[in-house]
C-alpha cells in the first residue's frame, strides 16, 4: 500500500466514524428496557419495602417526581402503526421533557427512513430502544421506541405543529435505585389508582431477557403479581 492510498484511507475512515458519531450519536441500537408493572389491589407487593424485600434488594437512593402527559398532533410521516408520547417530569424546580415515538414493528436503522431527528429544541440524551414488558410468567409483549429528553418545559422545546397541551391530571411517583441497574418505583395514578413497577436497562439479548425473569418476574408473581398489560403511558393518561 503506497503513503498516498493509506492517507486516503485513513482520511475515509476518520470521516466514516466522524459522520457516524454526527449522525447518529445517541442512538444505541440493542439497547432495552425491561419491565414488570402490577396493581397492588390485584395481590403482590403493596409497598416499596415489600418489593425489596421480596427480591432481596438492599435500600438505595429515593427519589420523587411528578410526572404529565400531554396531547399532541400525530405526525403524518409517522409509521402507521406508531404512537408520539409526550410527557413532562418536574422534580422541584428542576423540569425535563420527553419525546418517545413507540411502535410494535422495528424503526429502520439504516437507510433514507432511518434518519430520525428529536423534535425537541434542545437535546441532551437519545436513545434507540426495545421496551420489553412481561404479561405473564413466561411472556411478554415488545414495542420499539425512538426517544430523546431535554430540560425545559414541553411548550418552550416542542415546535407548534405537534400543538401539545397538558392534560389535567398527573401522576405521583416514588423511585428506588437498587442494586443491578434496578428501579422500583409506587405510581399514585389519576382517579387513586396505584400502580407498581421494576425495571431495567440493559441489551436486547436472550441471556438479558432470561435474566431479568429469573430475578424479578418469577419472584413477584410467586408473591402474586399479576402484570399489568397497559402501558404507563395509558395509566397516567385516564384523566
Amino acid at each position: 500500500m503506497t503513503r498516498h492510498s493509506a492517507a486516503s484511507g485513513a482520511r475515509l475512515i476518520a470521516a466514516t466514524v466522524t459522520c457516524a458519531m454526527f449522525a447518529r450519536a445517541a442512538l444505541a441500537a440493542g439497547s432495552a428496557e425491561f419491565a414488570i408493572r402490577w396493581d397492588p389491589a390485584e395481590g403482590g407487593p403493596q409497598t416499596l419495602e415489600e418489593i425489596a424485600s421480596a427480591l432481596s434488594l438492599s435500600p438505595g437512593k429515593k427519589s420523587s417526581f411528578v410526572v404529565r402527559y400531554f396531547s399532541v398532533a400525530q405526525p403524518s410521516d409517522a409509521p402507521p402503526d406508531s404512537l408520539v408520547i409526550v410527557r413532562e417530569r418536574t422534580s422541584g424546580r428542576a423540569i425535563e421533557s420527553m419525546y418517545k415515538l413507540r411502535g410494535s414493528s422495528p424503526f429502520p436503522s439504516r437507510g433514507a427512513e432511518a434518519g430520525w431527528q428529536c423534535p425537541l429544541e434542545t437535546t441532551s440524551k437519545q436513545k434507540r430502544e426495545v421496551d420489553i414488558g412481561w404479561t405473564g410468567r413466561n411472556s411478554n409483549r415488545r414495542n420499539h421506541s425512538l426517544s430523546c429528553v431535554a430540560d425545559g418545559r414541553v411548550v418552550d422545546l416542542l415546535p407548534p405543529r405537534f400543538q401539545p397541551r397538558p392534560l389535567d391530571c398527573t401522576s405521583s411517583v416514588t423511585r428506588i435505585r437498587a442494586a443491578g441497574n434496578l428501579k422500583v418505583e409506587h405510581w399514585s395514578l389519576p382517579a387513586g389508582r396505584i400502580a407498581f413497577e421494576v425495571s431495567r436497562n440493559g441489551k436486547d439479548s436472550a441471556a438479558s431477557v432470561e435474566a431479568f425473569a429469573h430475578q424479578v418476574v418469577r419472584p413477584l408473581m410467586n408473591r402474586g403479581v399479576k402484570p399489568q398489560t397497559e402501558s404507563k403511558t395509558a395509566l397516567g393518561s385516564s384523566c
